[in-house]
């Protein structure tokens, strides 16, 4: 799991922390930036009274929530649009055709091929069939994150000092 804060992989406890109402898991270095929240039970539980496993009413066990940054392995290239329409005209294909070909609409096809709408993963799969394009490729560790803790943009941890220091 990734620290939704700074960014970096959190090993061992992650914090449930609230920052300007938004409720984040953070790592112990990014913990003081918010406040932390209590876990809270099932309504009608009394606090502190423990549930029986598998009584009505007890609470399932809890899955470690999945951060959707990592699944992402592939990522639509820029020039995907010149490509697509390059690759059609080599084909001799019309748009009509193409579209007939990838179970799609006319108009779908024409804006993404002037780049007015970027395709959704299943049409990308589509496109690479019918005209034997790649439009895809893998996303770089770099990209991900690199380093424990290292980030080319700005985060939340960043935007939380800056803020701080300008209330001073």
């Amino acid at each position: 799991m990734q620290c939704e804060i700074c960014g970096a992989e959190i090993r061992g406890k992650s914090f449930r922390i609230i920052v300007d109402r938004a409720e984040l898991d953070a790592c112990d270095k990014c913990k003081g930036f918010g406040k932390e929240v209590t876990p809270r039970g099932p309504a009608g539980m009394r606090r502190g009274a423990p549930a029986a496993s598998g009584a009505p009413g007890s609470m399932p066990a809890r899955r470690p929530r999945r951060d959707v940054f990592d699944q992402i392995k592939d990522e639509l290239v820029e020039d995907y649009a010149a490509r697509i329409k390059k690759a059609r005209e080599a084909k001799n294909l019309t748009d009509e055709q193409l579209a007939v070909k990838t179970q799609s609409k006319v108009n779908i096809i024409r804006k993404v091929e002037r780049g007015e709408l970027v395709p959704e993963d299943a049409l990308v799969k589509k496109i690479e069939m019918a005209l034997d394009i790649k439009l895809t490729e893998g996303v770089a560790e770099a990209e991900r994150g690199g380093r424990k803790g290292e980030s080319r943009v700005m985060t939340l941890g960043d935007l939380i000092k800056v803020k701080r220091e300008g209330n001073r």
